[in-house]
């Protein structure tokens, strides 16, 4: 996790970086030959190349209507001066002109490379992203590699990516053009607006820096952002409003994220709504207890647009009837676009901060979980004792514990619990200490094993509020006979190793599961481990993973992948091969339970006497 995390930082870093690099340049097409540079570095490639539109290209050198604007390590058949590779078009160009490139990244085996002579560093394909400024094309990135294998998920993602930065960056370059000629307030209004809303660090600073500065900028009564609610993603909430007289978003309205509302309909077509005053007048049953009040006479409802999905509107109101102009939709389009960025930056560096925090405490859960599992085995003379755990997660539901029970002067006896919470993660792990310590406190108190786990039992529904259960063994050891008193709660019947006959026994015995139903009845049932004998303790983590296949592990191999003549091997030696065989089965397959393995085994005996401790 923390290689998947340093790799989101860099690529959030990198990614800042190219954005900074295009709203800094005044003019975005002089930044493309930077951003080209880092983007196939980030993607793991080497070439690249973008095109960008151009009505007056009629000439063949290029592609007609296309002029080369940015390239990176283009290999030696496609030098600038190869007639053979840039006097004529190409197939991205020509899909392009007939709007086929619809994708955020479509993957072209390129002609101009396919028909070149001489080194091409063998190149074959590429993947090519749109540059868009809403509906409008206004050229192609290109990143070119031997073959799409070379094209992983992540570096698709990116190139989608980068591909909607710099095609947001091209169209305020051509709105900058416009401007130029036409309103120079007003553009270096926007640039003012844009670099001051990049220079918000919160969520909530930024948007409340957009909706007065838009509110502003376009001269109405009101503006307001709507986003998805988190608690119920079939509805938009109000997150910001400025000039609203009953603010809706400190009451914590909400409308439809579907086409019931201008919001919804705007993020599905992903283009401006228009409202003027005969449909102002159409309210909504929803908005008909606040909306009225507010007296609005006209509406602009534009979509917040990253990376191609819609996240949000953002929404202007007037109190008298006005109908936006072109400029003013198109601005409001324009600073909506560098507002869906901006926020998805924030959501993007705040989802890490959220990350790496829950990173952190996990970190502490699972210190406190190892903690209240035993630090050793147990040391006893003439038993060998191994454990193993493994949680699917940073915390898990497993647990074996080893404790001794009330005894005479001339006895020992030792208590052992193996269990199984049926949930993962932190429920899991919480549910886990209450039930190893329920069970540990009722086992001390002189009760039988299916006396201890029907007790057990008792206080745990007393206790739990959730709808979580475990699995239990639990058995009271005699170390100096042998003797062995157990009663299993619905867990796995353990594995009895027979020394003398050289056997596997299962330990079978029935019994429901703690926490599920109360008044449970278990039975005790007695055996006597002999000299040499082990006893293989497992959760259903160890039978139930699964290789890539999905072919579980099983008891069979369970019980194969016991050494043979177990009475000479270890307890650890034991568990070692039993760890070795599921590792093996699974191969690199993810874990989704956790694996839990205790043996213990009766030393054999040595001049008439058990082994010393």
């Amino acid at each position: 996790m923390n290689d998947e995390r340093q790799q989101l930082i860099e690529d959030l870093e990198t990614l800042n970086n190219i954005a900074d690099a295009l709203n800094r340049a005044v003019d975005a097409r002089v930044a493309l030959d930077q951003t080209l540079a880092h983007l196939v570095t980030l993607m793991d490639v080497d070439t690249g190349w973008i095109f960008l539109r151009d009505t007056t290209a009629d000439e063949k050198w290029e592609g007609p209507g296309f002029r080369l604007a940015a390239h990176h390590n283009l290999p030696p058949a496609m030098d600038l001066h190869n007639p053979e590779a840039w006097n004529k078009g190409c197939d991205c160009q020509t899909l392009c002109l007939k709007g086929k490139l619809a994708d955020a990244y479509n993957e072209v085996r390129c002609s101009r490379l396919g028909e070149v002579s001489g080194d091409r560093q063998g190149l074959v394909v590429h993947a090519s992203s749109p540059l868009r400024a809403g509906e409008q094309v206004l050229g192609i990135l290109n990143v070119a590699a031997p073959s799409w294998e070379s094209f992983s998920p992540r570096a698709l993602a990116l190139l989608s990516n980068v591909g909607a930065q710099v095609g947001v960056a091209l169209e305020r370059a051509l709105l900058y053009d416009m401007v130029q000629g036409q309103r120079i307030q007003e553009q270096a209004t926007l640039l003012n607006f844009t670099n001051k809303l990049l220079g918000r660090l919160s969520l909530d600073d930024m948007l409340a820096f957009l909706v007065d500065e838009v509110r502003v900028l376009l001269d109405v009564d009101a503006s307001a952002v709507l986003l998805p609610d988190e608690v119920d993603p079939r509805s938009l909430r109000f997150r910001a409003t400025s000039g609203w007289r009953a603010d809706p978003a400190a009451a914590g309205r909400r409308v439809p994220a579907d086409d019931r509302s201008s919001s919804g309909v705007a993020m599905r077509t992903q283009q401006p709504v228009i409202l003027d005053q005969i449909m102002m007048r159409e309210i909504a049953p929803w908005m008909a207890e606040w909306l009225p009040h507010e007296e609005f006479l006209s509406a602009g409802v534009v979509p917040l647009i990253a990376n191609g999905r819609s996240i949000g509107s953002l929404v202007v109101d007037t109190r008298e009837q006005r109908q936006l102009k072109e400029g003013d939709v198109r601005l409001l389009q324009l600073m909506a676009n560098q507002a869906a960025l901006a926020l998805e930056k924030v959501r993007l560096q705040e989802e890490e901060i959220r990350r790496q925090r829950l990173d952190e405490e996990l970190s502490v859960a699972r210190q406190i979980q190892l903690s209240m599992l035993p630090a050793g085995c147990p040391a006893e003379a003439g038993w060998d004792f191994a454990a193993y755990y493994e949680a699917a997660h940073q915390v898990g539901g497993d647990f074996y514990d080893f404790f001794e029970l009330p005894h005479g002067d001339d006895d020992r006896r030792l208590g052992l619990v193996v269990a199984d919470v049926a949930d993962k993660g932190v429920p899991a792990a919480l549910f886990m200490a209450l039930s190893r310590t329920t069970i540990r406190n009722v086992a001390i108190g002189d009760r039988t094993p299916a006396a201890a786990l029907e007790k057990a039992n008792e206080m745990i529904l007393n206790d739990s509020q959730t709808d979580l259960f475990l699995t239990a063994f639990y058995a009271a050891l005699d170390l100096d006979s042998g003797r062995l008193v157990y009663s299993n709660a619905g867990h796995n019947p353990p594995l009895w190793y027979r020394a003398k006959s050289d056997e596997i026994d299962l330990l079978f015995t029935g019994g429901i599961a703690l926490g599920v139903l109360p008044d449970i009845l278990l039975e005790n049932v007695e055996i006597k481990l002999e000299a040499g004998d082990a006893l293989i303790f497992y959760t259903d983590g160890v039978t139930e993973a699964m290789n890539p296949q999905l072919q579980e592990f099983g008891l069979q191999r369970l019980r194969e992948a016991i050494p043979p003549s177990a009475d000479g091997c270890s307890a650890l030696e034991v568990v070692e091969s039993l760890v070795a065989a599921v590792n093996l089965h699974c191969e690199d397959a993810r874990r989704w339970d956790d694996i839990t393995l205790l043996v213990i085994r009766r030393l054999p005996h040595a001049n008439g006497e058990q082994h010393a401790r």
